[in-house]
C-alpha cells in the first residue's frame, strides 16, 4: 500500500529542489526534471495542479517557467499531498457514509480514524522547507551527507 503515490513523490521532490534555490528564482520544467530525474511530461501535469492550487506561479515568456508562490516554510506537506492525491483517506470508509457499505455496523472505523489523524498531523508538521533542508541542507547533491 502506498500512502504517498509516485506523482506526489515527484511533486515533493521537485518542490524541495525549488525551495533549496534562491528565493524568487524561475525554474524551467527541464531543469527540475533533469535534476530530480522526473519525466518532463509527468512533471508538467503535476505543475499544472500545483499552479492551479496556488503553490506555484507560472511565468510566461522566453525566460518563463515556475516559481514558488509562497515561502517554503509556509507550505505544509499535507497541502501538497492533497493537491496531487486528493483528500487523505487511509481507508474508503473514512470518505463518508456513501463510500462504505458497512458504515452503520463497522467497529473498525474508530481505529482507522485514529491512524489517519496521526498521519495527517505528521504531514501538517512538515513544511516544504523541512523537506528541502533534509534533502539539500548541506548544499550538496540530494542524498549526500555533509562532510564532518
Amino acid at each position: 500500500m502506498e500512502f504517498i503515490k509516485r506523482n506526489t513523490d515527484y511533486a515533493l521532490r521537485a518542490l524541495a529542489y525549488m525551495a533549496a534555490q534562491p528565493s524568487g528564482k524561475v525554474f524551467s520544467i527541464g531543469e527540475i526534471a533533469a535534476n530530480e530525474r522526473i519525466p518532463e511530461e509527468f512533471l508538467r501535469k503535476i505543475f499544472q495542479k500545483l499552479t492551479k492550487a496556488g503553490i506555484l506561479v507560472s511565468v510566461r515568456g522566453s525566460r518563463g517557467g515556475f516559481s514558488l508562490r509562497r515561502p517554503p516554510g509556509a507550505i505544509a506537506a499535507r497541502e501538497i499531498v492533497e493537491v496531487i492525491q486528493g483528500p487523505i483517506a487511509i481507508n474508503r470508509c473514512l470518505l463518508g457514509r456513501d463510500a462504505c457499505q458497512n458504515w452503520d455496523r463497522c467497529r473498525l472505523r474508530e481505529s482507522w480514524t485514529g491512524i489517519q489523524r496521526e498521519f495527517v498531523r505528521f504531514l501538517e508538521g512538515i513544511t516544504l522547507q523541512d523537506l528541502s533542508d533534509q534533502q539539500y541542507g548541506d548544499g550538496g547533491e540530494p542524498g549526500t551527507k555533509p562532510e564532518a
